[in-house]
């Protein structure tokens, strides 16, 4: 099983490590080059830009599809949880059974992620059939936005199925074989590898490229005064 922990590792580390050198070409691209003349504040827009212009009734359509909208707002936080959680246990390598000792000695911490795992998980199967059946996201899906949120899926029950045994391992341990505890990490950490090796090449990168997006948009039209929008 060492060799999957120590695969995933590599895999996160050759993630990390990629996705920041998206980063610093980004950085090195610097600030737009705009000739107009400035009749605006640049700062209040990238403020706007990264807040209000969020909210759905602030988009083209996402207001008019509220429960699509939200389901994907909770699929992230899903994934966010479970990168967070995979590194909390890495805790377990630094300092031998540490994470898992805290897991298993608060049952209730892992009850709640695993609940929030759970949901994410079913969340994503749904956003991955609405994809696959409703004939106005089938012309611009392709292959990676299916991959992508088939593994993010997979990677939130996977997880889900982990912190859920550590939520009831007295149970586990008394009812099952423990060759289940096994089978789990070595589903966790393959799993945790592959999201790692793809995330680099797909459209999961584009939490780098969010924050360039979002400043673009925000010093356009900050520049220009169209954000924030003027009262009436």
């Amino acid at each position: 099983m060492n060799y999957f922990i120590y695969a995933s590792y590599v895999a996160l580390l050759f993630c990390l490590t990629t996705c920041f050198l998206h980063f610093l070409r980004l950085i090195r691209l610097g600030a737009p080059k705009d000739l107009s003349d400035k009749s605006g504040n640049i700062s209040a827009g990238v403020l706007y830009s990264n807040t209000s212009a969020m909210l759905p009734n602030q988009k083209e359509s996402a207001y008019k599809h509220l429960p699509t909208f939200t389901a994907g707002v909770i699929f992230h936080i899903g994934t966010f949880l479970a990168f967070f959680s995979f590194l909390f246990l890495i805790l377990d390598v630094i300092i031998p059974y540490k994470a898992s000792f805290f897991l298993l000695q608060y049952n209730i911490i892992s009850l709640f992620i695993a609940l929030c795992l759970w949901i994410g998980t079913f969340i994503g199967i749904g956003l991955l059939i609405k994809r696959l059946t409703y004939k106005q996201l089938r012309p611009f899906s392709n292959f990676d936005d299916y991959f992508s949120v088939s593994l993010n899926t997979l990677f939130q029950l996977v997880s889900a199925i982990l912190f859920t045994i550590y939520a009831f391992s007295d149970y586990f341990s008394r009812y099952f074989n423990l060759k289940i505890f096994d089978f789990t990490f070595y589903a966790y950490y393959l799993v945790s590898a592959i999201l790692f090796l793809y995330v680099p090449f797909s459209k999961m990168k584009h939490f780098i490229y969010y924050f360039s997006a979002r400043y673009h948009l925000g010093f356009f039209y900050g520049r220009r005064g169209t954000w924030p929008p003027k009262k009436k």
